[in-house]
């Protein structure tokens, strides 16, 4: 297996079909993500609208995150942003955002005063690799693998909450 990990072992186990439409890949995706966060630890706070919900009018709060959960323990509450790339740009980046997004979950994280979190699967068919990583850390929109890599996580392992860090 590649340098990303077992991303083809968690499709090789998907029961569901995917199409080919970005929208529909992306839709799946926080569906799997929101199934990493165990209802028995995470509340789940708020999650952004369909886009069947925006086609009559703009939700403005579906410019937040994806995500805000609440880990029931403590209540400490984060938020989780997620995306689903294909490739890496021409530099071997992985381009995940654009400036005037991050810009938005940089002021959401000050604002809420609660740590963002950007999920991405990187799937390029048997390879591939998913990636947890702190707003912090992804301060650009194309980030390089010496950056991406230290956040890779096992695809089928729930997520967990320990001292303000989502691992």
């Amino acid at each position: 297996m590649g340098i990303f990990g077992k991303i083809g072992d968690v499709f090789n186990k998907i029961e569901l079909e995917v199409s080919n439409d970005p929208a529909a890949k992306g839709k799946w995706f926080e569906n799997y993500v929101e199934n990493l966060f165990s209802k028995k630890y995470f509340r789940l706070v708020e999650k952004t609208h369909s886009y069947k919900t925006d086609a009559g009018r703009f939700v403005e709060s579906n410019k937040n995150p994806d995500f805000i959960f609440e880990y029931i323990p403590t209540r400490d509450q984060f938020a989780v942003e997620c995306k689903y790339r294909t490739s890496l740009n021409n530099k071997g980046q992985l381009e995940w955002s654009y400036p005037a997004q991050i810009k938005r979950y940089q002021d959401f994280e000050r604002e809420r005063k609660i740590p963002v979190f950007i999920v991405i699967m990187v799937d390029f068919g048997d390879d591939g690799g998913l990636f947890n990583i702190p707003l912090s850390e992804a301060k650009y929109p194309a980030l390089y693998e010496s950056v991406f890599m230290k956040f890779e996580r096992d695809p089928q392992k729930q997520f967990f909450w320990k001292n303000g860090k989502l691992y």
